[in-house]
């Protein structure tokens, strides 16, 4: 939040934040980015300055920013050409085949020196690293959606110490994990086959809608977390409702002195007794009735109230040893799945009342995450608001978002829909598996403390694909390989995160779509991806005719204005059938689907850039209304709405509303007075 004085202007600059074509989005952008901040008590230290890079190998050290990733540290460095102009993509893809080095001084004084525990903590590393601190390994990392630490006290020297993380090619370490598996895994997106064995965001290997850059770097920060007899490890909070009262029940894991106390207070009260003897394994729960009033709603359905939950940890003497404070929302949200006279329901409970899901599709704000920051994701939530959406889906190819975009979620009444990070066929096994699980819990368990959090999804689509589209022939997997490949799947899928996400308490599907688009059995159970528009050739008017129990992806691609384009493509390269167009677009169906909805839906036949590109727009728009008329007109038959896609992570052709620098297209203007209703 600014700091009093600072005017919202002022810090949306300083932030970074993306211009919003809807200034009244501000005071939205300004209560999101103030939510939900958790404080915690020590002397830590950010390691956030004096960070250096190099190509492995080489003596040339260049300035680096962490967080960040090596393709941005290049590309400030003016050691490559931005990857998002012309063909500048293809001439980059020499980084994902080289390892890379990174290093830091870390100063360390009496003062630091005295606590009885440091740590080093790294929030994300991307994604095969070694750690050194004066030249004793501390630990290998081998997955970007994981938090790594190491206990460095020991190793730490007063005065200069040096730290370095040398990263290791994905997609080298990735061929030698398929080797070792030995089962070529679907790959559609990725001509290099490795990103299945790898715990990286699936997007940056290539999609429909994005580029191949394949990086590595320090892409969250980076801390010394300095403690004294105890800490704070995970909180957990549990709401059992009843007639007329909300229990709560706050589990709280702390590590170090067996002899330390947690105390709890609700919006500067407490509440419950003090919890003796928290140790490394223990669990403490905290017991309070609270009257059953202000509950959290949908955006749309009522007011979103949240309230200060304070754990604090005390030594036997009082002295307070951590703390930490999370906004939460009183609500209770199920996903009814019932058998009925139609076939399966797929409808949202919220406070014991089915609500229609209103919402979109995103993926990352870029395709390097930290250079986007927290404010893209923020403004992406203030967006939704605007148009009137309540629910939100963060698809299973892109990468867990910040707690910036949850916490603007909880004060925005946005729920959200989290796919675990599944977008293919993985090796669901042994090694891999262990580290995934570990991915998945401490990615869940933090997702839960959110009141927006409505529902975790076990992957995108990979069950449909294995029944419909024909990779056992494409990739030659027979007998006893499929059995091992899809049984070991499942097996992740249904027990493994099912697992996980009644641990964390949140409702659970275990795929997306649950059948294939277009069939009879799809209509009338489950979820439903509804591509016969785009992939199928279909026309618009299938849309209205072709409407799901809950239909989370549909959608139809468009083009963004010149005005943005001009910025990353040459002028001399802006006009119909250029090949820098045709390299942009990024679908194995090139604009043909745009051209004959032009002409078939609007009988319309642009002749220059602007015309299409308008037109383009246009029939995208039009798709829309057709789809979201008709999934509101069939309530409660169909329950939800989630239009692919809102946003894009960069400048090109894709099916969302908003383009790369926020700008709305006219389908978004009419999804916004769509979802008024």
């Amino acid at each position: 939040m600014p700091p009093n004085g600072v005017c919202l202007l002022c810090f949306m600059h300083f932030y970074r934040v993306r211009p919003l074509k809807h200034p009244a989005l501000c005071l939205v952008l300004l209560l999101c980015m103030s939510a939900g901040r958790a404080a915690a008590q020590g002397s830590g230290q950010v390691l956030s300055g004096g960070w250096s890079f190099r190509l492995a190998g080489t003596t040339a050290w260049h300035p680096a920013q962490v967080p960040g990733e090596v393709h941005t540290d290049l590309l400030r460095n003016g050691l490559i050409p931005d990857p998002y102009r012309n063909f500048n993509a293809d001439s980059v893809q020499w980084i994902e085949d080289k390892d890379w080095e990174y290093t830091c001084t870390i100063h360390a004084d009496a003062a630091l020196l005295m606590n009885e525990h440091i740590d080093l903590v790294f929030k994300g590393l991307d994604t095969f690293a070694e750690v050194w601190l004066n030249d004793s390994l501390l630990g290998r990392a081998n997955n970007m959606f994981r938090t790594w630490e190491w206990p460095v006290k020991e190793l730490l020297k007063p005065g200069e110490n040096t730290l370095k993380v040398i990263f290791r090619s994905a997609v080298r370490e990735g061929m030698k994990l398929r080797k070792t598996y030995g089962i070529n895994l679907p790959h559609d997106s990725d001509p290099t086959g490795t990103s299945p064995f790898v715990r990286k965001a699936a997007y940056q290997f290539g999609w429909d809608f994005a580029p191949r850059l394949v990086g590595c770097g320090i892409w969250q920060s980076v801390e010394l977390r300095c403690w004294n007899g105890a800490r704070l490890g995970s909180v957990k909070v549990e709401q059992h409702f009843t007639t007329d009262s909300i229990r709560l029940d706050v589990h709280v894991h702390t590590v170090g002195n067996a002899s330390s106390t947690i105390h709890c207070s609700l919006d500067g009260v407490p509440i419950g007794q003090p919890a003796m003897d928290a140790g490394q394994a223990a669990s403490i729960t905290v017991h309070y009735p609270l009257p059953r009033t202000a509950l959290w709603w949908p955006n749309g359905t009522g007011e979103q109230p949240l309230h200060a939950l304070h754990v604090e940890l005390r030594s036997p003497k009082g002295q307070l040893l951590d703390s930490t404070t999370h906004r939460i929302g009183f609500r209770s949200v199920e996903l009814r799945q019932q058998s009925d006279s139609i076939g399966r329901s797929f409808t949202f409970v919220i406070n014991g009342k089915p609500i229609f899901m209103k919402g979109c599709n995103i993926v990352p704000p870029d395709m390097f995450p930290s250079r986007a920051g927290d404010s893209a994701w923020v403004a992406l939530v203030a967006g939704m608001r605007k148009a009137n959406m309540n629910m939100v889906r963060l698809w299973a190819g892109g990468i867990y978002p910040p707690e910036a975009f949850y916490n603007a979620c909880d004060t925005a009444g946005i729920l959200v829909w989290q796919d675990f990070m599944l977008a293919n066929l993985v090796p669901a096994e042994g090694d891999f598996l262990d580290n995934f699980k570990q991915e998945a819990k401490e990615q869940a368990a933090r997702f839960a403390l959110h009141p927006c959090a409505a529902l975790l999804c076990g992957n995108n689509e990979l069950n449909v694909a294995w029944g419909n589209w024909g990779w056992q022939d494409k990739y030659k997997l027979h007998g006893a390989d499929s059995a091992r490949v899809i049984d070991s799947n499942r097996h992740l899928w249904k027990e493994v995160l099912g697992t996980v996400a009644a641990e964390a308490g949140v409702p659970y599907t275990w795929t997306s779509a649950l059948s294939n688009w277009g069939n009879a059995a799809g209509l009338r159970s489950g979820d439903l991806h509804y591509w016969g528009v785009w992939h199928g050739d279909a026309t618009f008017d299938s849309l209205a005719t072709n409407v799901g129990r809950f239909v989370s992806e549909y959608g139809f691609q468009s083009w963004p204005d010149s005005t943005l384009l001009e910025k990353y493509i040459d002028a001399n390269q802006l006009h119909l059938g250029s090949e820098a167009l045709r390299w942009r677009q990024r679908s194995y169906k090139t604009d043909k689907p745009i051209w004959e909805a032009i002409q078939y839906e609007l009988d319309e036949h642009p002749k220059t850039l602007n015309e299409f590109f308008s037109a383009s727009q246009a029939v995208q728009s039009l798709a829309y209304e057709e789809a979201i008329k008709a999934h509101l007109a069939k309530q409660p038959w169909c329950m939800g709405t989630l239009f692919w896609q809102l946003n894009d992570c960069w400048p090109g052709p894709s099916w969302s509303l908003i383009d790369y620098e926020g700008n709305w297209k006219p389908g978004m203007r009419a999804v916004e007075e769509l979802y008024a209703k």
